[in-house]
């Protein structure tokens, strides 16, 4: 990982071949301290994507690992739970016939390289968990 540009409100990061995208954002977060929203652009080795039931109350998943899927655009945020740092990213892809696919980002793995760009926020976001739905929801 290499920070390309870094200010109070800005970060412009590249990861490189192996890096995964969900654990860099983690590192970062908890080196400011801090939430932020993010987008991405760049190669993808393996991408494991799901969508939420809300009905079963969990998440299904499916791994692309083609090694050659290129990321359309993937965004999210960063926020915090006690000391737990929540990433939640969306993303679309498209693979080596340009068919595209996508979903809530579980885990993603560079391949070539990912340029991210993160607006910090001025404050922690925090999420709860909400019984209704399932999940860790942003909160007040």
């Amino acid at each position: 990982m290499q920070i390309i540009f870094d200010s109070k409100e800005k970060s412009i990061v590249r990861l490189d071949k192996d890096e995964e995208v969900l654990e860099s954002l983690k590192l970062l977060a908890a080196k400011r301290d801090a939430s932020c929203t993010f987008s991405m652009i760049g190669a993808a080795a393996m991408a494991d994507l799901g969508y939420y039931n809300l009905g079963e109350k969990r998440y299904f998943s499916r791994t692309f690992e083609s090694g050659h899927i290129e990321i359309l655009s993937c965004s999210g945020s960063v926020a915090w739970d006690g000391e737990e740092i929540l990433v939640h990213a969306h993303g679309a892809f498209s693979n080596e016939r340009n068919t595209c696919f996508g979903g809530h980002v579980m885990k993603l793995v560079i391949s070539v390289t990912a340029e991210i760009v993160i607006d910090w926020l001025p404050q922690k976001i925090i999420k709860t968990y909400n019984e209704e739905i399932g999940l860790k929801i942003l909160s007040v």
